[in-house]
């Protein structure tokens, strides 16, 4: 929790920051099962000597941006979106990171061998997760996303739900990203390449407010609509329309949030929705308040 230990509603309502790795929010293992540390996605920064000693997943909850992480003399140029993800094994380091972009947060949790016993009761001994970046997995950046949300907001649905949120991602990352070198190199013919999916990235950023159809995605990374719509679900663990419209929601509570003045049918057609009524019902299902609320109040809770 924050030094102030008061609980918030929302991840939407800690501080964004430009230090690298001042931590936001912290809630120990000892509440959720695992350690869940909110740290600020700086806008433009730099850090030096980030050594990770634990295996760990960062998630973006807010920011899009480039990066740059340096290993002795490789520097690995990075993207950074929402629920976009981070898998380091225990012992990575950097000696060097730059980020440029917009202020967001993201979300860390930590898979230390003592508290992946205590929450397997001892079935896995140990998660350790092959290094990967820019990783979208849906169900992942989920669980990940929501189990924060519990934290700062002070655990309001209890420990035992916070827990087993923790207990379903490890399921998912030992299943899906764990250290299997052969399933990894299958996985990764029937994905969609790095290149790719920065393409996708800086399309569908560009024209969150048009009519994005799936033979224009195809049509950016070489591939016929039915291919690519496999492609895409293997790689982000959901469909083309879901991302999108995941895109558009974020985009549009943060419009609300910065200009309350600006009518609510002219931001709904900004972020891409078809009109009013249809982001209203969007963000009713997927948020749980009414574009309203948002003006009125801090944060809309995720569901």
């Amino acid at each position: 929790m924050p030094p102030s230990s008061r609980p918030l509603p929302s991840l939407h309502d800690l501080a964004a920051s430009n230090t690298p790795k001042r931590v936001l929010a912290y809630c120990p293992s000892s509440a959720a099962g695992l350690p869940i540390t909110v740290l600020p996605i700086p806008a433009c920064s730099e850090f030096h000597g980030d050594y990770h000693g634990t295996t760990c997943i960062l998630v973006a909850h807010q920011g899009h941006g480039r990066r740059w992480y340096r290993q002795d003399r490789h520097i690995r140029p990075l993207h950074t979106a929402p629920r976009m993800i981070e898998i380091y094994d225990q012992g990575v380091s950097f000696d060097h990171q730059r980020w440029d972009g917009e202020l967001g947060r993201c979300v860390m949790i930590e898979f230390g061998d003592a508290d992946v016993q205590a929450m397997t009761h001892g079935q896995l001994r140990t998660l350790r997760l092959p290094t990967r970046h820019e990783v979208f997995d849906e169900r992942v950046a989920r669980l990940t996303l929501d189990i924060a949300e519990e934290a700062v907001g002070g655990m309001p649905s209890g420990e035992l739900y916070a827990q087993g949120l923790c207990v379903a991602l490890l399921g998912a990352l030992a299943h899906r990203h764990g250290d299997r070198r052969g399933a990894h190199a299958r996985t990764a013919e029937r994905a969609l390449d790095e290149g790719q999916r920065r393409r996708l990235c800086d399309l569908i950023q560009q024209q969150l407010s048009a009519k994005l159809s799936l033979n224009r995605l195809a049509q950016e990374v070489g591939l016929s609509p039915q291919h690519f719509a496999r492609l895409f679900k293997a790689t982000y663990g959901t469909t083309p329309h879901q991302y999108v419209q995941t895109l558009r929601i974020e985009a549009a509570v943060a419009a609300l949030r910065q200009d309350p003045g600006v009518p609510i049918a002219q931001v709904a057609l900004a972020c891409g929705f078809a009109s009013h009524s249809h982001m209203t019902e969007l963000m009713r299902r997927r948020l749980g308040v009414r574009p309203s609320a948002l003006r009125r109040t801090p944060g809309a809770r995720s569901r």
